[in-house]
């Protein structure tokens, strides 16, 4: 099993059907919070759609187009973490994540997040990390800021969510303003 250590209480663990019930608890724990940012949420009613969702990232995972890993704190699978998309012609990843409301605040995501711009930069060669987040997900753009990453646009009223049309901020960092 793909595991790697970020420090001493986090560790990301290659997403299998084995943890997808660990996953889905945390989407369905935090759907009222997530469903102002995501489209994709009302597809994910039960756990069997959670194994679905992993299956379908793994068969992409074997194309070389996305690695999707759960964040482990603790021990504990506390969130969601991603290269949602890899470009390799354009030397380009974007990263995606969730986290549990309950653990919020505790450096984890920035913390994870620095661990795969490592990963994107040292082991696959990339020049490029691409974050998007909604516009209304101050903590989100946060993670973003904090590594560094700068603010390239805004795609204004990009997304309609729960009837509302929201705006999406993209954040980019580049290999040479990297720091390990």
């Amino acid at each position: 099993m793909f595991r790697r250590v970020v420090d001493n209480e986090i560790e990301l663990e290659l997403a299998t059907k084995y943890i997808a019930k660990d996953i889905f608890e945390i989407i369905d724990r935090n759907r009222d919070n997530l469903k102002q940012r995501f489209t994709w949420l009302d597809s994910v009613k039960e756990p069997k759609d959670t194994v679905e969702y992993i299956k379908s990232r793994l068969e992409l995972m074997a194309k070389g187009k996305t690695i999707y890993m759960a964040i482990r704190y603790q021990g504990k699978v506390v969130g969601v973490v991603d290269f949602n998309s890899i470009n390799e012609d354009r030397k380009t990843v974007e990263i995606g994540y969730i986290l549990d409301i309950e653990y919020r605040g505790k450096g984890i995501m920035r913390r994870a997040v620095k661990e795969l711009c490592n990963m994107a930069f040292t082991t696959m060669g990339m020049n490029k990390v691409i974050i998007r987040c909604a516009h209304n997900n101050p903590k989100s753009c946060n993670v973003a800021k904090s590594l560094g990453f700068k603010l390239e646009g805004t795609l204004r009223e990009f997304e309609e969510i729960d009837g509302t049309m929201i705006d999406l901020n993209i954040f980019s960092l580049l290999k040479r303003e990297y720091e390990a």
